[in-house]
């Protein structure tokens, strides 16, 4: 269960994740929901057939150790990872629509501002991550490559903005 430590529980918050559920009961959930339900939620939509439990046993262990950080705002969650000072490295775990996902990304750089944060960036092989840097209105720079996923080379996008 996420600890709020930023504004309000249902806006913004900095998390822990409780450990795995050994087993996932299927129960309606009130919003806003967890940091462990939301990054469960979205690593099950956006990794069909992954090991999704032994990805959470990972999360949680990087946690506990203050490897990473994660950032909740609403039922979007930031994984956050500092990779030299003033720089953070972020990857987005949502159940939110693409328009609530704009907002998200402009709250979530204040938040990075307030935090001390002067650049951000994170990496993703959607297109649709593209139109939605676009519409957060934020100086994001996209740069593409291509990354190899399995035996298979595919459209890679890094994205970084100055805070």
């Amino acid at each position: 269960m996420a600890d709020p430590m930023i504004g309000k529980a249902e806006k913004v918050q900095m998390g822990k994740i409780k450990a795995p559920k050994q087993e996932a009961a299927a129960q309606p959930q009130a919003k806003p929901m967890t940091s462990d339900d939301i990054i469960r939620q979205s690593a099950q939509k956006e990794m069909p057939g992954s090991d999704v439990e032994g990805f959470m046993r990972k999360l949680v262990a990087l946690v506990k150790t203050k490897k990473v950080q994660l950032l909740q705002i609403g039922n979007t969650v930031f994984l956050l990872q500092t990779k030299e000072p003033g720089t953070v490295e972020f990857h987005t775990f949502t159940i939110e629509s693409p328009s609530d996902l704009v907002q998200r990304y402009k709250a979530g750089i204040n938040s990075l501002k307030q935090m001390g944060f002067k650049k951000a960036y994170s990496y993703s092989t959607s297109p649709a991550f593209v139109k939605i840097a676009e519409q957060t209105g934020l100086p994001v720079r996209v740069t593409q490559s291509q990354q190899v996923i399995g035996d298979k080379a595919v459209p890679a996008y890094r994205f970084e903005v100055d805070i």
